[in-house]
């Protein structure tokens, strides 16, 4: 699955790039986000952080359990790569591509998941990536409320 976003965060980049990388405040950017926080370096020197999400999707109720593996790149980029060992995903990658015009960030956001469980096929995959999407919305104004 795939979600992609184009964002305009009324706040200056640096401000936008840590509330992103705050992953121990994940929490207050939304209920489905939950036991979230830095875990210490991986063994290749990475940044590692939990985040596990709660939720629903139509009938279909789940929680799924994240490790990632963090490549931070200030002012302007940010990855977060499933630990598949530690995740219950068959593959994830989250990027956010950041751009500052004046006190204003552009932020496009990409997340390709593969979940581990089976996920109802066309309704199910389009409920779910609209939940998502959704949640990156509202994301998107706590984000800009933390930093203001």
């Amino acid at each position: 699955m795939f979600v992609h976003a184009e964002l305009v965060i009324d706040a200056p980049l640096r401000h936008t790039y840590n509330a992103l990388i705050d992953f121990n405040s994940f929490s207050r950017w939304s209920p489905r986000f939950s036991n979230s926080g830095y875990l210490g370096i991986s063994d290749d020197g990475r940044p590692q952080a939990q985040n596990d999400i709660e939720g629903c999707v139509l009938f279909f109720c789940k929680k799924v359990e994240r490790v990632m593996l963090l490549t931070l790149n200030e002012p302007d980029y940010i990855g977060a790569e499933a630990d598949l060992d530690r995740s219950d995903v068959l593959y994830g990658l989250e990027q956010w591509w950041l751009k500052a015009d004046g006190d204003t960030t552009y932020v496009t956001y990409e997340h390709e998941i593969e979940f581990e469980f089976w996920i109802p096929p066309v309704v199910g995959v389009w409920a779910l990536r609209r939940a998502l999407y959704r949640d990156g919305m509202k994301a998107a104004l706590k984000v800009e409320s933390m930093v203001h």
